[in-house]
């Protein structure tokens, strides 16, 4: 995973796409792969500044990971479940962007024949308004406590990062709970971005499926200059003057960020969350603001959702190709819920099934699952034309704590509920290939 050092008082949160194109004529080249999908964090924050800090609730604990002898601290949010069956409750804020992206002869040639031969990526004039989406995700599993996880994965009826963590601590049936509520949605923030910083485009999916026949396919992507955006993001969220107490959730409807000179190939982080201190008073309880930054996720951002090149006949998403909706906020909400101050150092962790993220040490729970989903049913969301959420909400699978510590932290805290090692557990083994690698702890690098 990528960090980025953090110059002002908020850090900020980052999610990248790969980049799409409309088709051009007959194709001469083989198709090259599409970017893959990861996240990120920025900033962190050190234990010693949180003891008396102005800050979210959180925890702390310590294990010693029995493969190699070492103590690690860890802090995580809300309320300690050796502490009795009691309920936490963290407050965010909904900051919806609606960015305004302009065709100004970006070279795209870097996209030619992304995901099929014949690919062409040509930039719009598009206007992506994430307040369209702020309600969609109050409405869905990550604020409503409507939804119950499927039978297998426990039945908890609960907002779905609340399932995570009761899953996790085995407190399913009791009354521990970690509940997020939403104070406020604020009004769509506008940022114009540059033809420099960005452009916005049709992805190869969506251009695939008109090319063959399917009819208009609204997979349209805005992709945004990480650093540039970043900033932006950072000024934005001091301006609005935002508690350390609350969390804010920057919210775009399908606007994604690619890194450096290398230009748009150099991207597809899908969302991020961090954490910064805040100017301090000398009296020792210095601010430290937590955030999380996500796009709502079009179906069709990514190859095996819908129909496509891939496979033409999909009916329904590929099991490990989950990317809609509030894939990517479930991937960092889970994050953030178990890390929320980007400090918590494990013996560092390689998954074959997340090769993007090579050798990590930060106990990230969605980066070695990224991609793979569990349904619930009932998501009514207004989808882009062509395309379809399949009347389901697309949560992504989280790696709980535990399998990070490689049997260290059973001794201090037990086992998951039903003492699996991912929130999905058979189902995730169940995939089979590198998948199976999940009925086991982490693997060393």
């Amino acid at each position: 995973m990528s960090s980025r050092p953090l110059t002002l008082v908020l850090g900020t949160l980052a999610l990248l796409v790969s980049a799409p194109s409309i088709a051009g004529a007959a194709p001469t080249r083989q198709s090259k792969a599409d970017v893959a999908a990861r996240f990120a964090h920025e900033g962190g924050v050190s234990p010693e500044f949180l003891a008396r800090a102005r800050t979210i609730p959180h925890w702390t604990f310590q294990y010693t990971d029995p493969t190699n002898g070492v103590t690690y601290p860890i802090t995580m949010a809300g309320g300690d479940p050796r502490a009795g069956n009691r309920t936490t409750s963290i407050h965010t804020v909904i900051v919806p962007l609606r960015m305004n992206f302009v065709a100004g002869n970006q070279d795209t040639s870097a996209f030619d024949d992304a995901g099929y031969a014949g690919y062409r990526a040509i930039p719009l004039n598009h206007t992506f308004n994430g307040a369209t989406r702020a309600q969609d995700v109050l409405d869905s599993p990550v604020f409503s406590t409507g939804f119950a996880t499927p039978p297998d994965m426990g039945g908890d009826t609960a907002q779905v990062g609340d399932a995570f963590v009761r899953a996790q601590w085995s407190k399913l049936n009791t009354g521990y709970h970690l509940g997020l509520v939403n104070d406020t949605v604020f009004p769509a923030q506008t940022i114009d971005v540059p033809a420099t910083k960005g452009l916005a485009y049709q992805r190869p999916v969506g251009s695939w499926r008109e090319l063959h026949g399917y009819g208009a396919t609204d997979t349209v992507t805005g992709f945004a200059e990480y650093g540039w955006f970043s900033n932006r993001v950072q000024n934005l969220i001091n301006s609005l003057h935002i508690s350390s107490t609350t969390v804010p959730i920057v919210l775009t409807d399908n606007v994604l960020l690619y890194e450096g000179h290398d230009a748009y190939r150099n991207c597809c982080v899908l969302g991020y969350h961090g954490a910064a201190v805040g100017a301090s008073n000398g009296m020792g309880s210095q601010p430290v603001q937590t955030y999380i930054f996500s796009a709502w996720s079009a179906p069709g951002s990514y190859a095996g959702f819908l129909a496509d090149y891939t496979n033409p006949n999909r009916q329904a998403p590929d099991p490990t190709r989950g990317v809609a909706d509030i894939h990517s906020l479930t991937h960092e909400l889970s994050e953030f819920l178990d890390d929320p101050f980007v400090n918590n150092v494990v013996q560092p962790w390689r998954a074959a099934t997340a090769p993007q993220y090579g050798c990590s040490d930060l106990l990230e729970t969605g980066d070695p699952v990224v991609g793979v989903w569990f349904p619930y049913d009932g998501n009514t969301a207004q989808s882009p034309p062509g395309t379809t959420y399949y009347g389901q909400y697309h949560p992504e699978d989280e790696a709980f704590a535990q399998w990070f510590g490689r049997g260290g932290i059973e001794p201090v805290l037990g086992p998951s509920w039903d003492r699996r090692l991912t929130f999905m557990g058979p189902r995730t083994i169940a995939i089979g290939g590198a998948w199976a690698a999940f009925g086991t702890y982490a693997h060393s690098c």
